[in-house]
């Protein structure tokens, strides 16, 4: 679905707001630092800034390149809260009063930030009042500019509530994209089994036409046929029939064989159902035959991963910078038996290694189904690069019985 809003599109543009204002931020500070250099001690005056800005520039870094931005922004804010915490070691005088408040104060709002990013809610909601109350004891004391128990109080709920504000923001937009999330995933699932249905339903249809064609033309021959000449020739109109009948086999029963072309048929049904559509193709295939269970389980397969192209390959950013992908599907039979369909996209790609348990189109839908029926699945896709799905049917590195058999007893004999 184009420009839906989604948990992954939230926490990217979170993350790189918090980056980009933590930066700005970070340089409005800039001449309270250098005011500080007065009455903090060289070494402090130097670490400081340093370890803190360079915190918040991790947060800019990673929220760019879109990786490790909940262990820069962690970093950060645990940084900021030890920097708070060290202050009064810092300043050369701890006992005399400070002139100001420290620079840290500039941008405490932005620690919060990166907290928030970071950590779950409840985790972030503490790290707020912690930080709070930490700069308040800090404000009240001699190296904190020693403001009184009112003013300290100010400053640390002015603090606490842009906090509370950004946490309260982040969370609802979080929630409100894992709802959407959630019935975008519904959606798909719906548009899946309509699409196997659909197939289901042209396959149908064929086996009517081919009951209408062959099987009635045959029964009305034979009725009306008189000679020896005519019977034979009904005879091998029904041999034709049922052969027919028999070759479009029983659907999830593993002792019936299918033609390879049924199976190119259905995919090439189900790549022009599907919309935007898919460019299809195939080599020649020449009387080759599959077992219908297999040829149900790549089916399947192949119809997740197309499902899987069209929700995943325009990317995040497609509400805003239109694309356009390229989808094609292929049969290829091999020499000997066996066969492979590719699903291919050239849309933005993904990590496979990086895919969350918690989807399971490509796990369950496309492997474990494939390798069910003793076949597999190669993923090669990178981000940027496009992606491609190719199922082999047999598993060239599958173990057969009898190999399973010789290497137990091999294991066995090393044993005693």
């Amino acid at each position: 679905m184009r420009g839906s809003i989604s948990r992954s599109r939230i926490e990217t543009v979170a993350s790189r707001v918090t980056g980009i204002f933590g930066f700005v931020f970070a340089l409005q500070s800039l001449p309270a630092v250098i005011a500080a250099q007065s009455y903090v001690g060289p070494a402090w005056a130097v670490a400081l800034p340093v370890v803190v800005f360079a915190g918040i520039l991790g947060v800019v870094v990673t929220s760019i390149i879109g990786r490790g931005v909940a262990v820069a922004g962690g970093v950060a804010a645990g940084v900021f809260v030890l920097s708070l915490v060290l202050w009064p070691a810092a300043v050369l005088q701890p006992n005399e009063v400070a002139p100001s408040e420290p620079w840290l104060w500039y941008i405490m709002v932005v620690s919060m930030a990166c907290a928030v990013v970071s950590f779950n809610m409840w985790l972030a909601g503490c790290y707020i009042v912690a930080v709070s109350l930490i700069y308040a004891v800090l404000r009240s004391l001699p190296s904190g500019g020693e403001a009184g128990a009112g003013l300290a109080a100010l400053d640390a709920l002015y603090v606490f509530i842009l906090g509370t504000v950004n946490l309260v923001l982040v969370t609802t937009l979080r929630r409100a994209a894992d709802r959407v999330d959630r019935a975008q995933q519904a959606a798909m699932l719906r548009y899946s089994v309509a699409v196997k249905q659909d197939a289901m339903e042209a396959e149908r249809l064929h086996v009517d036409a081919l009951v209408h064609d062959r099987v009635l033309t045959t029964l009305l021959s034979a009725a009306k046929s008189s000679s020896a000449m005519e019977r034979d020739l009904v005879v091998g109109m029904a041999r034709d029939a049922l052969r027919a009948l028999h070759s479009s086999g029983e659907a999830g029963d593993p002792g019936f064989e299918v033609p390879l072309g049924e199976l190119a048929e259905r995919l090439a049904n189900a790549a022009n159902v599907l919309s935007p559509g898919f460019d299809y193709a195939q080599q020649s295939i020449t009387g080759q035959s599959v077992p219908s269970d297999v040829a149900e389980a790549v089916f399947s397969a192949a119809v997740q991963a197309m499902v899987n192209s069209l929700q995943h390959a325009d990317g995040a950013e497609a509400a805003s910078v239109p694309v356009s992908i390229e989808r094609t599907v292929s049969l290829h039979p091999l020499q000997g038996e066996g066969f492979t369909v590719q699903v291919s996209d050239t849309g933005v790609g993904f990590d496979p290694a990086a895919v969350p348990q918690e989807r399971l189109g490509l796990r369950v839908s496309i492997r474990e189904r494939v390798a069910t029926v003793g076949g597999a699945v190669q993923v090669h896709s990178v981000p940027g690069g496009g992606a491609s799905i190719v199922i082999v049917w047999p598993d060239p590195n599958r173990e057969t019985t009898a190999e399973h058999v010789r290497r137990s007893f091999d294991l066995r004999a090393e044993g005693t």
